[in-house]
């Protein structure tokens, strides 16, 4: 709930009028602006805030930067696919002790679509995203892992997760995310639906 909060904090400041107007000033246009129909683009997810736990900054010296990066392939200005190396786990939860973070590692890979929610025209009477078009940046996603890291009974689709984010032009084609997910099902985790709060960089690549 913390890493929602933070999230839902973000969007309300650069929403405001007084910090909005001159954050959306900054970025100069909206990050849908820069796209075109068979873009591609890479993200590095730099910074992670999962439920329960502290603060993960991602070592660019080891593993753990090529486990955090993505590839997508923009269909259009709203739609997303693409594929990522960030593996999927669950803890390991067992009566009288503490529960092992990330205990088991269930896969290696993830497929996810992100769709941006009020990029389509009927969302253009809509005032406040006139006034903040920073908002059409906001995007739902969902991610479903694959290539197994060990043998488990854990399916792909048990494994499944949901969320949302908003991602926002920097400079040219360098872009700034923050995004929000969590297990689409928690009994998976018993009862524990592992949110997780990240934030990224990306560039649209050609």
């Amino acid at each position: 709930m913390k890493k929602t909060n933070i999230l839902i904090l973000f969007i309300f400041l650069i929403s405001s009028q007084t910090f909005g107007q001159t954050f959306c000033e900054k970025i100069k246009n909206s990050y849908l602006d820069q796209l075109s129909q068979g873009q591609i683009f890479l993200k590095v997810n730099a910074v992670h805030y999962e439920d329960g736990y502290g603060r993960n900054l991602v070592n660019p010296t080891n593993n753990e930067l090529l486990n955090n990066l993505s590839v997508g392939y923009i269909f259009h200005d709203a739609l997303t696919l693409g594929v990522s190396s960030i593996n999927s786990h669950v803890d390991i939860r067992e009566d009288g002790f503490e529960p092992v973070h990330n205990g088991i590692a269930l896969y290696g890979k993830i497929i996810f679509l992100e769709y941006s929610i009020f990029s389509a025209n009927r969302f253009d009477s809509v005032d406040v995203l006139n006034n903040y078009p920073i908002l059409r940046n906001i995007y739902f996603s969902m991610s479903r892992p694959f290539g197994k890291n060990r043998v488990h009974n854990f399916s792909e689709n048990q494994s499944i997760r949901i969320g949302f984010g908003l991602r926002y032009k920097i400079y040219n084609g360098f872009n700034a995310d923050i995004n929000y997910n969590r297990l689409l099902d928690a009994e998976i985790n018993q009862g524990h639906h592992k949110g997780i709060l990240s934030l990224g960089f990306g560039i649209i690549l050609f």
